[in-house]
């Protein structure tokens, strides 16, 4: 505890010693407009996703105890490629998350996360609100999810990331092949296919067939590996937020 509010006390130091340089959020990213990073192998990558509705927030990233940059107001929906956003900012190191109301101070955080990014390494910082598997809300969590930019051969990777206030559903390509079957919040799994374009869908667990929400038609691009998160809250303001990233 003492090291986080360190942590966030170095935040505002910084900011008053260094500047901190404010990037516009990215907006909300479907399926049918998702970005590709120009693929450059051994390129170290970090992201966010906010997905607490109704919250629009701040990000400070505080590098290596020194570095700092900020996200202005980071809205529900936002899936923000770090090294986009903040260019040159992204390199191997330690990182402080600090994540605060939209105008507050860093010293009230709302969350807060240490990251350690690894050379080679690939990791998506998720906020998001918990939940059990039928779906009953818990509470406000930032997690750190490891992505795998390992070789596909020629193939596709896809990620789906269980973050959003919902029961344990399935996703499903092309209304057969499970990517997984069955997960619940705060789960992630991941499958290799051939490179093509599929349609996607959400559906009950282990029922290709109840179909609760379509993403429609999702290009999986060769040697990529597309990260999709649930977020919100079912169905009110549940979506699927992604990215697509290199793999080696």
């Amino acid at each position: 505890m003492k090291q986080r509010i360190a942590a966030a006390v170095a935040v505002v130091v910084l900011a008053a010693t260094v500047g901190l340089t404010a990037a516009a959020p990215a907006g909300a990213w479907t399926p049918a407009h998702m970005p590709t990073r120009p693929s450059r192998p051994g390129v170290t990558e970090l992201s966010v996703v906010h997905g607490i509705p109704n919250l629009p927030v701040d990000i400070y990233l505080v590098k290596d105890f020194f570095s700092v940059r900020k996200l202005s107001s980071v809205n529900f929906g936002t899936a923000a490629d770090l090294d986009t956003a903040l260019p040159g900012f992204v390199t191997p190191g330690l990182y402080f998350v600090d994540v605060v109301p939209a105008g507050a101070s860093p010293f009230h955080p709302v969350l807060d996360t240490w990251v350690l990014l690894g050379r080679n390494q690939s990791k998506t910082i998720v906020a998001y609100v918990t939940a059990d598997p039928a779906g009953h809300p818990g509470s406000p969590a930032l997690k750190v999810f490891t992505n795998d930019v390992s070789s596909t051969g020629g193939q596709a990777r896809v990620t789906t990331t269980h973050t959003a206030v919902a029961p344990t559903v399935g996703v499903y390509a092309d209304g057969a092949v499970g990517i997984p079957a069955a997960f619940s919040n705060g789960q992630r799994a991941s499958a290799v296919v051939p490179a093509g374009t599929y349609g996607v869908s959400i559906t009950a667990p282990n029922d290709p067939t109840g179909v609760l929400a379509s993403l429609g038609n999702v290009n999986l691009a060769a040697n990529t590996n597309t990260l999709a998160f649930a977020i919100g809250t079912f169905p009110t303001t549940f979506r699927v937020v992604t990215l697509q990233i290199p793999t080696a």
